[in-house]
């Protein structure tokens, strides 16, 4: 009877380990369980940051690429305000020289208001000098 009873003790503590290995496997199964979720969501995070991280380069080299254009217009601009300037200055130092006297007289007239005013400018005969400097040349 004895032994019996050692039988039945080690069945119940036989019984007990695994049903305390039945609750580790559990428990671990659950664990397992998150960390695949957990891996599975950090996977798809890294994924999404790469396509962000592609989209980025991208768009840095279209930035690159429009700031080149921007300075190449840029520099373009800047040569035609120089060469404009330059000929400014040309037609800054032409337009300083002074006309000939025969010249100037042609740009003085009186201000003629209406028809009859016009009649008596034209048939002026003192309108313009016959004794002026004749232009050289």
């Amino acid at each position: 009877m004895r032994s019996l009873m050692i039988m039945a003790a080690l069945g119940l503590l036989s019984a007990g380990a695994n049903y305390w290995q039945y609750q580790q496997i559990q428990a671990t199964s659950k664990q397992l369980a998150i960390a695949e979720k957990t891996a599975s969501d950090r996977l798809a995070i890294i994924a999404n940051l790469q396509s962000n991280a592609q989209q980025q380069a991208q768009r840095y080299q279209a930035l690159n690429r429009t700031q080149t254009s921007i300075r190449n217009r840029l520099a373009k601009r800047e040569q035609l305000l120089r060469s404009l300037k330059n000929e400014y200055q040309d037609y800054k130092r032409w337009a300083s020289v002074k006309l000939p006297a025969i010249t100037q007289r042609l740009r003085q007239r009186p201000s003629i208001t209406g028809a009859t005013a016009y009649q008596q400018h034209l048939s002026d005969l003192n309108s313009l000098q016959p004794n002026a400097e004749q232009p050289p040349h």
